[in-house]
């Protein structure tokens, strides 16, 4: 489906239908909302998990200058102003976002966005900076980066999963196919008890050194005093949907105050992303009574202004799209397409 996709957008970019369509796009009240990851090359941390890098360095950069040259890079206090005011936004604005605190954002991706000029908003779960150092249950790094780098490292040929069955591991493709299921198995679990049911997994595998690769408090005020906003993505990275009302209550006024103790004078309005997206109408409540102004995730998508939801803002995932189709989902009827194929 990705691979038809590209082609689609190729022959649409050879054509100059997408020029035609990006100049002509006057709007000021859609709101395009980027995605990403990680920034990296695919060889440069094998025990991270593949699945979460959003693009090469090389395919990043000219994502960015084909922003910086077609559209209107927007800050996160642009789009709050507008909000707030009800001012539109320019057309063809977008708002570029980082999820998770990965470090290569500091090595990789924000000397490309500081280069030309795109301002970015980067989600961090504040459990993991200096859980490195400072030791607790983050320490070993997040739960996807345990399972990659356990199910590349272990010399067993298969696994009996309690729930899921017994998942061979002969080849790179069982691989896979085992941490896709295991994957879909934590998810559908509460936060705890599923952390606690992959730790007992996982051990018997393989012995793993830390794959803990989150950016520390002094890195993140050095990019907050740079322009970046530095912003929520929970405390834990526990999907919300999955904690019960003390639990997600917690959860968000710890990340919501850690932001605050953290960066103190550069922290910007209070502002959260939903881990994996999840979100629902019991969560959408608590955000805004833990007194967040806005979060992000729920539907992929591009949204209009002001939002129907303010604690459900669309965003549109990058995940190592070749230029063309970068492009082309910008575009607002390919990325109702997407969401239609794709869903959330």
């Amino acid at each position: 489906m990705k691979a038809l996709a590209g082609r689609a957008a190729s022959v649409l970019a050879a054509s100059g239908l997408l020029g035609v369509l990006e100049a002509g796009d006057r709007r000021g009240d859609r709101l395009r909302v980027l995605a990403y990851h990680r920034v990296d090359e695919p060889e440069a941390e094998p025990d991270l998990d593949p699945g979460l890098l959003s693009a090469t360095p090389r395919d990043f950069e000219a994502q960015m200058e084909l922003l910086a040259r077609r559209y209107r890079p927007i800050s996160l206090a642009d789009l709050i102003d507008a909000l707030d005011t009800g001012r539109p936004l320019p057309p063809r604005a977008v708002l570029v976002t980082f999820d998770d605190g990965y470090r290569d954002f500091a090595e990789r991706a924000w000397p490309i966005l500081a280069r030309v000029g795109v301002p970015a908003v980067l989600f961090v779960s504040t459990a993991f900076p200096d859980a490195d150092t400072a030791g607790g249950a983050a320490a070993g790094g997040f739960w996807w980066d345990r399972l990659h780098a356990t199910l590349a490292r272990t010399r067993e040929k298969a696994v009996d999963v309690a729930g899921v069955g017994r998942l061979p591991l002969g080849d790179a493709r069982e691989r896979r196919e085992a941490h896709r299921r295991i994957r879909a198995r934590v998810k559908a679990m509460e936060h705890d008890a599923a952390m606690g049911w992959l730790d007992g997994l996982l051990a018997p595998l393989a012995d793993l050194p830390p794959v803990h690769r989150v950016l520390g408090w002094d890195a993140l005020r050095k990019l907050a005093g740079e322009g970046v906003a530095v912003c929520a993505h929970g405390h834990r990275h526990a999907l919300m949907t999955r904690l019960d009302d003390a639990a997600l209550a917690e959860d968000l006024a710890t990340s919501k105050r850690r932001i605050e103790q953290g960066l103190g004078e550069a922290a910007p309005p209070p502002v959260l992303a939903y881990p994996a997206s999840a979100c629902d109408e019991r969560v959408r409540r608590a955000v805004r009574s833990a007194g967040y102004r806005l979060a992000f995730g729920g539907l992929r998508g591009i949204d209009s202004l002001p939002p129907a939801e303010d604690y459900e803002v669309m965003r549109l995932p990058v995940q190592r799209y070749a230029t063309a189709l970068f492009r082309a989902q910008l575009r607002p009827s390919v990325a109702w397409a997407g969401r239609m194929v794709l869903g959330r």
